[in-house]
């Protein structure tokens, strides 16, 4: 798996760099000459500095082919970083933070993952990572998002006295919702919203806890699967396919870019194990099947725009179209 992922990674290298060769580099430059401007577009060229008259205005095929390369650019970055991370020496076994591992021997124990509790986000794309096919790809995250259904109908647990005995520290967000923070991480807990929203995050008892509040969430308890990671050790994520449509969802949503582009990146590289294995494209159409009208609407502007942002990978994109028509 490790020589697929790395061979995978090296065509990445090679598709990119015979793409940059078809592209015009450089940039734009406007001088103005009495009361006209001219444009220009400027490059190095056997390291001298080129200004190539363009006219009097910018063609948008230019603009856009310069945009295509900046967007290939970066990505040929991380995909060479990529490649560094998977030279380097590799373990066939994850290694958790001490605390963690316990705070998830624990979950394990007591039947938490039983009661629907999951952990998502990053953490959960890693997982996939080491433990499905899901390609490998360099984002690093610590913190841990663990989600909670509402209404929480399972056994008592002192989740927030568990943290603090592990050596967590607690902290509160402005709205009310609790977090933990420790050994240079976070641990956020969430909760789907319902209907038109809370105006305050529920404290559930059994848990000791106050989540955060967020929409979509109840895609990512919709279907789950159980990962063995270890002996005696288990966790429960959402299946990839409601983690691919709850990632492209909450892209449109993020305030940040980079944010975004890094959720339709986790979206995509899942994409592609989804495409790849006819069990979870059932799971896929089946719960396409179950979304109202307006966030069909969403995921296909998603996708997209997604074609434009990574064009790298925008025939694994349009394969997800063509499954979703």
């Amino acid at each position: 798996m490790l020589d697929e992922t790395v061979e995978f990674y090296r065509q990445q290298e090679r598709s990119i760099i015979s793409a940059l060769g078809s592209l015009p580099k450089g940039r734009i430059k406007k001088k103005k000459k009495g009361n006209r401007i001219y444009y220009y577009l400027q490059y190095r060229k056997e390291g001298k500095l080129v200004d190539e008259y363009i006219g009097k205005e910018v063609p948008q095929e230019l603009l856009k082919a310069l945009k295509k390369r900046k967007k290939l650019e970066a990505e040929l970055k991380e995909v060479r970083q990529a490649l560094k991370l998977l030279r380097e020496k590799p373990s066939g076994e994850v290694h958790f933070l001490q605390p963690i591992e316990k705070l998830f021997r624990e979950f394990t124990k007591s039947g938490l993952w039983e009661e629907g509790i999951e952990v998502i986000g990053t953490w959960c794309f890693w997982l996939y990572q080491k433990y499905l096919s899901v390609p490998h790809y360099p984002l690093t995250t610590r913190d841990l998002d663990i989600l909670i259904p509402l209404p929480y109908k399972g056994k008592e647990f002192n989740l927030s006295g568990l943290l603090k005995d592990l050596g967590f520290s607690e902290n509160f967000n402005p709205d009310g919702s609790l977090y933990f923070t420790g050994y240079g991480m976070k641990i956020e807990f969430l909760a789907p919203q319902r209907g038109r929203g809370r105006s305050k995050p529920p404290f559930i008892k059994e848990l000791k806890v106050t989540p955060q509040i967020l929409r979509f969430m109840d895609i990512l308890l919709s279907d789950s699967i159980t990962l063995k990671v270890a002996r005696g050790l288990k966790i429960l994520l959402p299946s990839p396919s409601a983690f691919f449509f709850h990632k492209i969802l909450v892209s449109r949503r993020r305030k940040e870019p980079g944010k975004a582009e890094k959720d339709l990146k986790q979206a995509v590289y899942v994409g592609r194990y989804i495409l790849q294995n006819p069990q979870e494209k059932e799971k896929l159409l089946r719960l396409w099947k179950t979304f109202p009208p307006s966030w069909k609407r969403r995921i296909k502007t998603s996708l997209k725009e997604t074609k434009e942002k990574l064009p790298l990978v925008s025939s694994f994109v349009e394969s997800l179209e063509d499954l979703l028509q």
